[in-house]
């Protein structure tokens, strides 16, 4: 991958992440207009996971201003106890839209009608929780590094990862890898949550879809089964190898083609073979190679086949059927 192309790569994933921030920004704007009050320019918005540092959940620990609210008024909102955390370090609860509305109209009757609330939310005693927008740009930062080893002009579509992730301690770790090879197409993922002691704690599937744009190998005309590959009649045209991953790379030979290719269609591998060496009738020399043994008996091809390929033959003398690899024009060989 040229460095013109890799600063494509980043420009288009730093354009997807803008894109996502902005679809999240149109949709928290939207939320007050329809459903929260406006407290005097600002509103809440409540998240769907938050961790509390102290025995009492606080109003800053599960929400965030949004609006024109001045820094000194939430410092103080922030501060206004809730409900009781969970009890243990790592202990988690959750609670429905319904019942956290109650608790807010209980503990903050005042400014429960400007919170914005997510379907539910799950509140941990301590640790960290690192939230679904960060998740994806750590997708699209794993995919950017790694944008070399697709060999192409690469695109990012979708990332996709959970909501949130909670790390139970302030000092555990979330590493990201590939759950395979990094190839075209769909890539799945996997966030690892690591301790301190680097026991690996939990495991969340992710993935994102890359295009990767590349030149490769089209007719240009018609091509039919068993007609010779020619190359004067191939050009190469850029494709998304995302929707082509068998797509020949233009080596190799001589080829035939094994199924019918359309002009301007991509050549897939699984389109061509070899051309054959051995026409099904031809007689030819079996070679049997052992180790302290080699025997030579004639046989009839009972397919096509070209060098490498395994054939049926028939051995001339017991009239036996056998499988055996082309070696050239006249031998086949059993090992």
């Amino acid at each position: 991958m040229t460095d013109n192309t890799f600063h494509r790569f980043s420009h288009a994933a730093k354009a997807l992440l803008g894109f996502l921030a902005a679809v999240a920004c149109v949709f928290a704007l939207a939320i007050p207009a329809g459903a929260v009050e406006m407290h005097q320019g600002w509103w809440l918005q409540v998240k769907n996971a938050a961790c509390a540092r102290g025995p009492k959940v606080l109003l800053g620990d599960i929400a965030e201003p949004r609006g024109n609210m001045p820094p000194a008024d939430w410092k103080v909102l922030a501060a206004r106890p809730l409900w009781n955390a969970p009890d243990r370090h790592g202990r988690q609860t959750a609670l429905s839209r319904e019942r956290l509305l109650e608790m807010l109209r209980y503990y903050v009757e005042d400014i429960a009608g400007a919170c914005a609330l997510p379907p539910q939310i799950v509140v941990q005693r301590g640790g960290k929780v690192i939230d679904g927008m960060e998740l994806n740009q750590r997708i699209v930062d794993f995919l950017t590094s790694r944008g070399p080893a697709f060999n192409g002009e690469v695109e990012l579509k979708d990332p996709h990862g959970p909501d949130y992730i909670f790390l139970p301690g302030d000092h555990d770790r979330l590493e990201i890898q590939a759950s395979g090879q990094l190839k075209p197409g769909r890539v799945n993922l996997m966030f690892e949550v690591t301790s301190m002691d680097g026991r690996a704690a939990r495991r969340y599937a992710a993935s994102a879809f890359v295009n990767v744009w590349r030149a490769l190998p089209v007719p240009t005309r018609p091509l039919n089964r068993r007609d010779t590959l020619n190359v004067s009649y191939v050009q190469f045209k850029r494709r998304n190898l995302a929707y082509f991953p068998d797509a020949w790379d233009g080596t190799g030979g001589p080829w035939r083609m094994s199924k019918s290719v359309g002009a301007n269609q991509v050549i897939r591998l699984s389109d061509i073979e070899p051309v054959p060496v051995i026409a099904k009738g031809d007689k030819v020399n079996l070679v049997f190679n052992g180790e302290n043994l080699r025997m030579q008996v004639k046989a009839e091809a009972l397919s096509d086949g070209g060098v490498g390929q395994k054939i049926q033959v028939r051995n001339l003398q017991s009239k036996r059927k056998i499988m055996a690899t082309v070696q050239d024009s006249e031998t086949v060989l059993i090992r």
